[in-house]
């Protein structure tokens, strides 16, 4: 099956091996995300979701940039509109992204982001959504919607606040803030850093790593840690004791005990 990808490759989409790679593909305009790659981009996610040899999920920019965000030269050309237009235009965009933060966080495999780097504006989507994010020493979160005059979208407001605490995300995106790479880790939007050089390596084992692991738990571990918030613990414990049931069952598990006892690595049968 062809994999949906814009006509200009303003990103690309490849799969190997059960990971599947999407590179925003624009370096020489940082990345940024142009208006028509969001409907393809969307079918993409909703494609990994529904298909059992898509894995895992690997985002990375091409070049210098992870990306800068929206097309801030596409948003000025709202602005010759009527206010009704500009408004029905705008409604229509933030509708769609709608629609990508949705398939985004509704694929339960592994989401992993290669941070090379500034990412910026609506594009922190898919770091502030991933299960992991490496980069190196050039990563950098870029908090700049206050710098054009609008507030955020996406939902990166409430991914930024589930990921460092609401009073710091409200001071992140309240002074405009630049994080580099090392404050970053330290506030928990990096995962990992390692030295540039050994960010492509890094990265592919992690990912390799992943699409060869037990899919089920994964996917268990995955929607458990999602779902904990609000939970009682005696609701959780009952949510952990029905999943965990559901991987004993599994012929997963059986080949994890045979591998452990046998001293070999296990080859799970979901990962085939």
């Amino acid at each position: 099956m062809t994999l949906p990808m814009p006509e200009d490759r303003s990103y690309l989409a490849d799969l190997t091996d059960g990971v599947l790679t999407v590179t925003f593909n624009r370096p020489e305009m940082g990345n940024a995300m142009v208006t028509h790659m969001v409907p393809p981009l969307t079918e993409l996610f909703h494609l990994a979701q529904a298909r059992e040899d898509i894995r895992v999920v690997l985002v990375r920019g091409e070049g210098k940039f992870f990306s800068a965000g929206g097309d801030v030269a596409g948003f000025a050309k709202t602005l010759e509109l009527e206010v009704p237009e500009r408004l029905e235009v705008w409604t229509g965009r933030l509708n769609r992204v709608r629609g990508l933060v949705e398939a985004v966080l509704a694929f339960e495999g592994p989401l992993v982001v290669q941070m090379r780097g500034p990412v910026a504006g609506v594009a922190m989507i898919f770091p502030l959504a991933a299960d992991h994010v490496i980069g190196d020493e050039t990563a950098m979160y870029v908090f700049a919607h206050l710098g054009i005059g609008v507030s955020t979208d996406g939902g990166v407001s409430k991914l930024l606040a589930d990921s460092v605490g609401p009073r710091a995300a409200r001071s992140l995106l309240m002074t405009g803030a630049r994080v580099k790479a090392e404050e970053a880790l330290r506030i928990g939007l990096l995962n990992r850093q390692v030295a540039g050089e050994e960010l492509e390596t890094e990265v592919a084992q992690c990912v390799s790593r992943m699409a060869k692991g037990p899919q089920g738990a994964l996917r268990g571990i995955k929607r458990l840690v999602r779902e904990a918030d609000g939970r009682t613990m005696g609701d959780h414990l009952d949510a952990e004791r029905d999943a965990f049931l559901d991987r004993v069952v599994d012929e997963d598990f059986r080949e994890g005990v045979a591998a452990f006892l046998e001293k070999r690595k296990p080859d799970f049968p979901s990962a085939r």
